[in-house]
């Protein structure tokens, strides 16, 4: 659809030249880690072995409870095996290594059960090469220290994934986002990350081999490969990174996160007289047609007094807010004289609602399928509307509704979901 050439965004482009293709910031971010998989042969790997596990416990109901019972004598609390394929947002990615380091020394054992009992002729050779090939994998040093390395990777973009997928999200938060999360990965490089160091401290100097009771196939060429493979991997995702959300640093999309981020804006008076000008009119000039249309917008040689003002104002009296705040507050009229600026208040209005994310569609789509099952597959598409309404719009709020129905009965959302009455008068 937003193909440069043909796409839906290239046909409606001809016809309204200011559109901004922006692809959701969610969705963009979870290619990050499938890119990486394509191009390093390890993560292939691991992620093939994931997803075997995942599939060995999935498909058997005898070995899942086989698996229950070796972790329950081993006192541990097993999570279900997760896959590393599945969801639409990056999380689930995290979800399946962390279920993995969980439930590493029952799998294993588990596993390796399997694989050595000659008189078990219920699973197949098949089933038992597997096995094998699975322990083996496992019980390498490297690749334990690989599955660390990257969840200490994937717990930074999980946060940033989970930042993506607000309802409310700006330019500036994807920018601010995107460096915070960069930082992050490159100071790794350096100083390991929470699970590697517990890792290495578990394990020891070499030539320590036992972790959660299991020994490692550890070799001094592992060690000597430790540091300039965190870097080949950590360079990879920040290069991954940078290549998906490349397009927000062209255009329009770098001048308004220049101008509006108060971050950028230099300490000197002399250098702030000029900073932003440029790019106020990249920013006019692209939006050209929607401005020409308000009646509050006059010009650009306005805008920029305007601007010039606003900068001096900002940087006496505003300059200790959050970017948001701030121009919430000039929407608001709570900064300057009333009416002192016009223009810059339909410029920062255009800024606001870029939509940077679909996420709220992804959680109707999701909503409306748990609703809408093959138990109720008769609701009207006024009823299912109805209730789409009351857990999108409600249940991420307020987590509660009051209503005078049912003899003064409040009804409560959970959050588990579903409605239940709760027999509290309403007052």
């Amino acid at each position: 659809m937003i193909e440069h050439r043909n796409g839906v965004s290239a046909r409606l482009k001809e016809m309204f030249g200011s559109l901004v293709t922006i692809w959701c910031v969610a969705h963009r971010l979870e290619l990050t880690p499938l890119d990486s998989m394509k191009s390093f042969p390890a993560l292939t790997e691991l992620k093939k072995s994931i997803n075997g596990i995942y599939k060995h416990y999935h498909t058997s109901a005898k070995a899942s409870r086989e698996l229950k019972t070796v972790a329950e004598a081993l006192n541990i609390h097993l999570f279900k095996p997760g896959t590393i394929d599945g969801t639409r947002w990056l999380p689930h990615t995290l979800h399946g290594l962390s279920a993995l380091i969980r439930n590493y020394q029952a799998i294993l054992f588990h596993l390796e059960s399997h694989a050595s009992d000659m008189h078990d002729r219920e699973q197949s050779d098949l089933m038992k090469g597997r096995a094998r090939h699975t322990v083996k994998g496992l019980t390498q040093f490297k690749t334990v220290i690989f599955v660390h390395l990257l969840l200490d990777i994937l717990s930074e973009l999980k946060d940033l994934s989970l930042l993506f997928q607000r309802d409310v999200l700006t330019l500036q938060m994807v920018s601010d986002g995107l460096q915070k999360t960069t930082l992050a990965l490159v100071a790794m490089k350096t100083v390991p990350g929470q699970h590697l160091k517990q890792f290495l401290d578990e394990v020891g100097p070499f030539p320590g081999n036992m972790y959660s009771g299991v020994q490692l196939d550890r070799k001094q060429v592992d060690d000597d490969n430790l540091h300039k493979v965190k870097e080949k991997r950590i360079n990879g995702f920040c290069d991954y990174v940078t290549t998906r959300f490349g397009s927000l640093d062209d255009g329009v999309f770098k001048a308004a996160a220049t101008m509006f981020d108060l971050s950028n804006w230099p300490e000197d008076i002399t250098d702030l007289a000029t900073f932003g000008l440029a790019d106020l009119e990249t920013f006019v000039s692209h939006f050209k047609g929607i401005l020409e249309a308000c009646e509050d917008f006059r010009s650009i040689q306005e805008a920029k007094r305007e601007w010039i003002d606003l900068k001096v104002l900002v940087h006496r009296h505003f300059r200790h807010l959050q970017s948001q705040v701030l121009w919430q507050r000039l929407l608001q009229g709570a900064i300057g004289r009333p009416e002192q600026f016009p223009l810059m208040q339909v410029i920062v209005e255009i800024l606001l609602v870029f939509p940077m994310s679909r996420s709220c569609c992804e959680r109707g789509f999701s909503c409306m399928k748990r609703i809408k099952s093959d138990w109720r597959g008769s609701l009207s598409n006024q009823m299912l509307n109805s209730v789409l309404r009351i857990y999108l719009c409600m249940a991420l709020r307020l987590r509660t509704i009051t209503e005078p129905t049912h003899g003064g009965v409040r009804f409560r959302l959970p959050a588990g979901g579903g409605l239940k009455l709760d027999q509290q008068p309403i007052t």
